[in-house]
C-alpha cells in the first residue's frame, strides 16, 4: 500500500513550502516518528515526520524546491519490507520441496520474475527523432542534444569525464557553456538578470564588466525570487489594508534603565491589556474570542528578515524574563508556535532615530502600538486599531491606562 506524503499547511498565511532537507533518500526504511523532511513555511523552518513504518519508495520534489501545500512530496510503500520477506520465505520452500521429492535431476528451477527495465523517457525520445539527432552521442534529451551540436560540444565525452550530467538536459548543456565562457562574477549576473547567454558571441571568456555594460545597454531588470518570509509579509499587509481601521496619536514619558525600552513597553502594555479585554481579542466567523493572555507580537529585525514574533502570557513576566526574550529571539530558531497566538501588536523604531510612524496591524491582531525615538524622556507613539473590534471610546481608555502603567513600572 501507498502512503503518499503531502506539504502540510502550516499557518494560516501559507499557501507553499520550500523543501529545506531530506533526512531519508528512496529505498530507506522509516518508522513512525522517523523525521523524514526539513520544510520552511511563509513563517518558520519544521521538521516533518513519517505517519507510518515502510520503504521510501519515491522522493518527488528536490531540495530548494518550493511546493504548493497539499501536494505530494514523496511516497511510502508501507508493505515493502512484508513483501520482500514473503518473497525469500516463497523461494526457500520452492527449493526445499523439489530436494525433498528428488526431482533436481535433469530439472530447471524456476527463476524468480526479472525485474522490468526502467524506461529512459529521455532516450527513446532520442531514439525517435531524426538522424541528424541522432549523430549527436551521449545520454541526452532531444534539446539538449540540439543545442550541443550548436556550439559543438561532445556529450559522450563530457558526460564519460563526468563533467556533464547522465541524462543531461537542456538547462545542462547551458550550464556548461555559462562556466566555460564566462567568469564567476559574469556568470552570477547572466543568473540573477535570467539573460540568454547566445545574446553574446561565445568565442572568449566573457567578464563582469561586458555583462554589466549589456544589462544597462538593453534596460535590464535583476529578477529577485521573494522568500517566504517576504510573501508571508505581502500577504499580510494585503489583508491589513482591507481592515478598517483609525489611528490615535500620544506622547508617553519613559526613562531609560537597566533594560531595553522595549522590555518596560511589552511590560506595561502586557498589564495594561490585562485591564482592556478588547485588546486580546480577535474576531474569527463573525464571532468575538476573547483570550486570557496578554499576548503581543513584537516586530523583531533579525539577519534573516523581519519578523513579527509572539511573546506569550507577557503578564506574568518579569522586566528580567522579557529583557532575555528579545535578546534570545533575534538568533533562535524561529517556530510556528513563535510566530502565532497574538492579539496586539508592538513596534519600535526608536533605536533608528525615527520620530513618528504609523504601523500595519499584524494578521489578526486587534490593534498595534508605534513608538518613536525617545527625546528628552519623551516619546511620540501612535497607536492603530481595528474598528470592528474596539471604537474610539475604548481605543481612548486603553491608551490612558497604559500611560499610567508606565509611569508605576519604571
Amino acid at each position: 500500500m501507498e502512503y503518499k506524503v503531502t506539504m502540510p499547511i502550516l499557518s494560516d498565511t501559507m499557501d507553499k513550502g520550500k523543501i529545506i532537507k531530506w533526512y531519508v533518500k528512496e529505498g530507506d526504511f522509516v518508522k513512525k516518528g522517523n523525521k523524514l523532511v526539513e520544510v520552511e513555511s511563509d513563517k518558520a523552518t519544521m521538521d516533518i515526520e513519517s505517519f507510518v513504518n515502510g520503504k521510501v519508495k519515491k522522493i518527488l520534489a528536490g531540495v530548494g524546491e518550493e511546493v504548493p501545500v497539499k501536494s505530494v512530496i514523496a511516497v511510502i510503500e508501507t508493505e515493502a519490507k512484508n513483501n520482500e520477506k514473503l518473497k525469500v520465505k516463497s523461494e526457500k520452500d520452492n527449493v526445499k520441496l523439489k530436494m525433498e521429492n528428488g526431482k533436481l535431476k535433469n530439472e530447471k528451477l524456476k527463476k524468480a520474475p526479472e525485474k522490468k527495465e526502467e524506461i529512459d523517457i529521455d532516450k527513446l525520445i532520442s531514439e525517435l527523432t531524426s538522424s541528424t539527432e541522432k549523430s549527436i552521442s551521449g545520454n541526452a534529451s532531444p534539446a539538449a542534444k540540439q543545442k550541443a551540436k550548436k556550439f559543438n560540444i561532445d556529450i559522450e565525452k563530457l558526460q564519460n569525464e563526468n563533467a556533464l550530467a547522465k541524462p543531461a538536459h537542456e538547462k545542462d548543456i547551458d550550464e556548461y557553456l555559462i562556466n566555460r565562457y564566462f567568469t564567476k562574477k559574469a556568470a552570477k549576473l547572466i543568473k540573477e538578470y535570467n539573460i540568454d547567454i547566445e545574446n553574446f558571441k561565445l568565442n572568449h571568456k566573457i567578464r563582469e564588466n561586458e555583462v554589466l555594460n549589456y544589462i544597462k545597454e538593453n534596460n535590464i531588470a535583476k529578477i529577485t525570487k521573494l522568500s517566504p518570509n517576504q510573501l508571508a509579509v505581502v500577504k499580510n499587509v494585503e489583508n491589513s489594508i482591507t481592515k478598517p481601521t483609525f489611528f490615535m496619536f500620544d506622547e508617553i514619558s519613559l526613562q531609560k534603565g537597566e533594560y531595553k525600552l522595549t522590555a518596560y513597553l511589552i511590560k506595561a502594555l502586557a498589564n495594561t491589556m490585562q485591564k482592556n479585554p478588547l485588546t486580546r481579542s480577535i474576531l474569527k466567523e463573525n464571532k468575538l474570542l476573547t483570550y486570557p493572555s496578554s499576548n503581543i507580537s513584537v516586530a523583531v529585525a533579525r539577519d534573516d528578515g523581519l519578523f513579527m514574533c509572539v511573546i506569550k502570557n507577557a503578564e506574568d513576566k518579569s522586566l528580567a524574563e522579557i529583557n532575555d526574550w528579545l535578546k534570545e529571539i533575534k538568533t533562535k530558531r524561529l517556530t510556528i508556535e513563535d510566530l502565532t497566538g497574538s492579539t496586539f501588536g508592538l513596534s519600535n523604531l526608536g533605536m533608528f532615530k525615527v520620530k513618528r510612524f504609523t504601523a500595519l496591524i499584524n494578521d489578526k491582531d486587534a490593534g498595534i502600538m508605534a513608538v518613536g525615538s525617545l527625546i528628552d524622556g519623551k516619546m511620540k507613539v501612535t497607536f492603530t486599531f481595528d474598528h470592528r473590534i474596539i471604537n474610539g471610546t475604548q481605543a481612548a481608555k486603553f491608551v490612558n491606562d497604559l500611560k499610567v502603567e508606565i509611569k508605576e513600572i519604571q
